[in-house]
């Protein structure tokens, strides 16, 4: 028998201990919906109640959390209600697409507030990023005059632990410092996110059944992927996991603008999908069947069932592998509604035993679930903590 690899425990410190009870209070606090009080949290969590009382009065000084009025319970002293503090601070989110930039501004119970848009010139440099979304972001602060406890960025591309740039093949991107140059401007920390991991944390406060396996599929002017399981975004070694869009499925012989051909993205990415007609004919797909209709809009359709059958091919691996319950679409490409999803779901059944076809679903939090969960991230990154808002997508940052 081979030995495994040597481990080393380190020991954890009182603010070691104190740093993980307070992230357990806080998303109690989250989870509770403004209906937990601090004998609730203490039972729920295991920890003495005095302990639950003195993390409650920091977070309460620190505007964190907020007390609510009192309810009866019995002969005792009412118990106070807890709810997470929405009135003093917020998050600042932005999604970074290849043509613009959508900047939202959030509280901590992940209600999105005001959002503002704006246009990228033609092949983006980081810098341009910055000078766009830098007065966004601010703009947006300052009208809503909360502290700003940070900021969420998510980019098309392969986000480096330090928070660079490794890779953005549709930025045209290699080792770029982005958060850097944008916290300076701001002044406040930025955290950078893969976009479809922001779509998958956007997906974990919805929820219904908390550390259920989900893949989420983002398709844009690229494809990629991310996939939950246990209710955490699986990465990979060296960050790459879901870097889908450049892989040969058997779906398509077309050269590839990466140089290679048979990419995914040649058949299920927005440029191969369109073909230069605008983004809104989509909503025209959405609306036909399979009756007469121009051959314009017969020849998108036919593109869309493609774009379908190519999708369908990467979810029959994810799903054979990894055994996942949800699988979720989302990116610009939802706006060919039921078709997109009832040709990926025929194509499953074709070549899935039954047991294992999965309906798949659009992101609940529809346009805005890049953004969402890039605040998702800043939110974890800053606090430690996810806000949860129920399966139906209905909570307060519902769509």
């Amino acid at each position: 028998m081979t030995s495994g690899p040597v481990r080393v425990a380190q020991k954890a410190t009182p603010a070691d201990l104190r740093e993980r009870n307070t992230r357990l209070v806080l998303q109690s606090v989250l989870s509770g919906a403004g209906e937990v009080s601090r004998a609730d949290i203490a039972r729920s969590v295991g920890l003495a109640r005095a302990v639950v009382s003195e993390i409650v009065q920091d977070l309460v000084a620190r505007r964190l959390v907020a007390e609510g009025a009192g309810r009866p319970q019995g002969r005792g002293k009412p118990a106070t209600p807890l709810r997470v503090d929405t009135q003093h601070s917020c998050l600042l989110m932005a999604d970074v697409t290849p043509g613009g930039v959508r900047a939202g501004i959030g509280g901590l119970d992940g209600a999105i507030g005001a959002i503002a848009e704006m246009p990228l010139p033609a092949g983006p440099t980081p810098g341009d990023v910055v000078g766009v979304l830098a007065p966004l972001l601010a703009g947006l602060a300052e009208r809503d005059g909360r502290d700003v406890l940070a900021v969420g960025v998510a980019v098309p591309g392969i986000v480096s632990p330090d928070g660079g740039v490794t890779e953005a093949l549709q930025l045209g991107w290699q080792d770029v410092n982005l958060a850097g140059p944008l916290s300076a401007v701001l002044g406040h920390e930025v955290v950078l996110v893969n976009d479809a991991t922001a779509v998958a944390l956007s997906e974990v406060s919805h929820q219904g059944a908390p550390g259920a396996g989900v893949v989420v599929l983002h398709v844009d002017t690229g494809v990629g992927s991310a996939v939950l399981l246990d209710g955490r975004v699986h990465l990979g070694d060296r960050q790459r996991a879901g870097e889908v869009g450049h892989i040969d499925l058997g779906v398509s012989d077309r050269l590839c603008s990466c140089g290679r051909r048979g990419c995914l993205e040649t058949v299920a990415g927005l440029p191969a999908v369109l073909e230069g007609l605008p983004l809104e004919r989509l909503d025209d797909v959405a609306a036909f069947g399979d009756g007469p209709a121009p051959a314009e809009l017969r020849a998108l359709a036919a593109r869309v069932d493609r774009a379908a059958e190519g999708l369908a091919a990467l979810i029959c691996a994810q799903v054979a592998i990894l055994d996942v319950a949800d699988v979720v679409v989302d990116g610009p490409v939802r706006r060919a509604g039921p078709r997109l999803l009832d040709t990926i779901e025929a194509a499953l059944a074709r070549r899935l035993p039954p047991s294992d076809v999965r309906r798949p679903r659009y992101s609940a939090m529809g346009e805005r679930a890049v953004m969402h969960g890039a605040g998702a991230a800043a939110m974890l990154h800053r606090l430690g903590v996810m806000w949860l808002q129920g399966a139906d997508g209905e909570g307060p940052g519902g769509s």
